[in-house]
């Protein structure tokens, strides 16, 4: 039998925490956790309505031509997958994709139910078993369809050219790190952290989409969100 066409484009996510959690869960994440919406980074009152702790948080925001040349001046890490997995992004529009392999990929093991896609796909690149970019394109062309298309807003054709990209933060021990298929490897962006904290005890992740909305001008200032991976509360 002759191997499948490998994937090269798909349709983007939305930015919607129910489809992030039903994605979430068919590739493994463990039904203790959710993504949930999160609507401000700095006022009390409304993160203390957040469950803790934060396993990961996925940010969409709009691509700039200041943003570009802002990423391409910043540093990323030279690490290997044992100590953070970090994926390049091949597949085009998959970013939503990649910042949610990214959150499971490096939250506890615990955490994701034992022989789903997503353990195997770990162990695999642990193991270097497995090329990741087949890895991520057979996930894409298996699942990741479907979940494109649902949503609220009216789904764009997979070939489209998107200026919303997503991002991941993830914490292991005390660095916080960025994590983007676009770039070509991981941002450390604090090192500093408390290890027994999650990624909003402090303010690292606030500076971070500060700088982000710094680089955009008004019209497109409103084209952020945040969704965080949390305890579910059902």
């Amino acid at each position: 039998m002759s191997e499948q066409p490998s994937i090269d484009a798909v349709i983007p996510l939305e930015s919607n925490p129910e489809i992030f959690t039903e994605f979430a869960s068919k590739l493994g994440l463990s039904p203790l956790l959710n993504f949930t919406d999160i609507y401000s980074l700095d006022d009390p009152d409304l993160i203390s309505f957040i469950p803790r702790p934060i396993q990961a948080i996925i940010l969409l925001f709009p691509i700039t031509e200041k943003y570009e040349q802002f990423k391409d001046s910043e540093t990323v890490e030279n690490i290997d997958n044992s100590q953070i997995v970090w994926l390049k992004q091949v597949v085009k529009n998959a970013c939503g994709l990649y910042a949610l392999l990214h959150s499971l990929l490096n939250i506890p093991r615990g955490l994701i139910v034992q022989s789903s896609p997503v353990d195997k796909f770990r162990s695999e690149i642990l193991q270097n078993n497995s090329d990741p970019v087949k890895l991520v394109q057979n996930i894409a062309k298996d699942m990741y369809t479907s979940f494109g298309e649902q949503g609220q807003t009216e789904a764009p054709a997979a070939e489209d050219n998107i200026d919303l990209h997503f991002v991941c933060f993830v914490k292991k021990g005390d660095t916080i790190y960025e994590l983007d298929g676009r770039r070509n490897g991981p941002v450390k962006l604090n090192e500093n952290s408390d290890v027994n904290s999650d990624l909003l005890a402090d303010d690292t992740i606030s500076k971070r989409v500060k700088q982000y909305i710094s680089l955009v001008d008004d019209d497109n200032a409103l084209k952020f969100a945040l969704m965080g991976l949390t305890p579910s509360m059902d």
